[in-house]
């Protein structure tokens, strides 16, 4: 497992979109497989994705079958494929000059071979307005040509993150284990802290996006709910900042990510997200 901070390029966060499009269509797979398949959970933690640090894939909820098995997705490579318990692979699919349709009559027939019963896998649907439209969902097809560079690039997001994050967990009490949403392609723990607000629970969310509707590039968040009053938030270190269209949270853009060298990437990173958190706790 690699557990030291990859540099994160220079190079414009922006130009990261097609290969995020790309990527977030891929782990569709992966999601539509738990959803079918996994034992379901009341929060939808079935569908979610896991970040697989010693294999450097993206992987499934475990599927129980004649063979226990696990969907998983290779970034760098645009690699779907499935797994066994020990990880080692059972099938691959390059997704590359192929379509979404394809690729999932691939994986319905792969793991009807494993045991279980495929007919009911189907992509996930979701609201029109809050899931990125992209070629990809009219037919076209992955394309692995030109965007390697671009993906290996988020795949560090991915894998920096995550080590940040299980430090967060490890010393949280009433943290969620960390999460990939098929959804918005985030990847979070979620902060439960007691009582409730205006009858609501009170949480923070603390995460990455690769990028959405908010923000075209990559950035870190913090999010305390409900949502706390505008006026006179507290600074942040590392610096991010307060956005406050929408939604309300503590943000730190790639834009802002220093080019120093990674042990003061990751230095900001982690300044930005336990001072985030702090002051979360105290507004909520």
């Amino acid at each position: 497992m690699n557990t030291s901070w990859r540099i994160i390029d220079n190079i414009n966060p922006q130009d990261l979109t097609e290969s995020r499009m790309q990527l977030h269509y891929a782990i569709q797979f992966m999601a539509a497989v738990g959803a079918a398949l996994a034992e379901p959970l009341p929060d939808y933690s079935h569908t979610s994705l896991e970040w697989h640090p010693d294999l450097e894939v993206f992987v499934g909820a475990p599927i129980h079958a004649e063979k226990l098995f696990r969907v998983a997705f290779d970034p760098i490579r645009l690699l779907s494929m499935i797994l066994d318990k020990q990880g080692d692979e059972i099938a691959v699919y390059p997704l590359h000059q192929k379509t979404s349709i394809t690729g999932l009559d691939w994986h319905k027939q792969q793991i009807s071979q494993l045991g279980a019963d495929a007919n009911s896998i189907a992509l996930l649907t979701y609201p029109p307005d809050d899931f990125p439209d992209h070629p990809i969902a009219h037919g076209t097809a992955f394309d692995a040509s030109q965007t390697q560079a671009e993906r290996q690039v988020l795949t560090h997001y991915y894998a920096n993150t995550h080590q940040l994050l299980r430090e967060i967990v490890a010393g949280t009490e009433d943290a969620s284990p960390i999460h990939i949403w098929p959804h918005h392609f985030d990847m979070a723990t979620l902060i439960s802290l007691p009582g409730q607000k205006n009858g609501e629970p009170i949480t923070i969310g603390v995460g990455l996006s690769p990028g959405d509707q908010s923000y075209s590039e990559p950035y870190w968040y913090v999010s305390p709910y409900p949502y706390p009053s505008l006026e006179n938030l507290p600074p942040l270190k590392g610096n991010g900042f307060w956005h406050t269209q929408h939604w309300v949270g503590a943000v730190l853009p790639a834009s802002r990510l220093t080019q120093d060298s990674a042990q003061a990437q990751a230095e900001q990173v982690r300044s930005f997200l336990q001072s985030a958190i702090e002051v979360s706790k105290g507004l909520v």
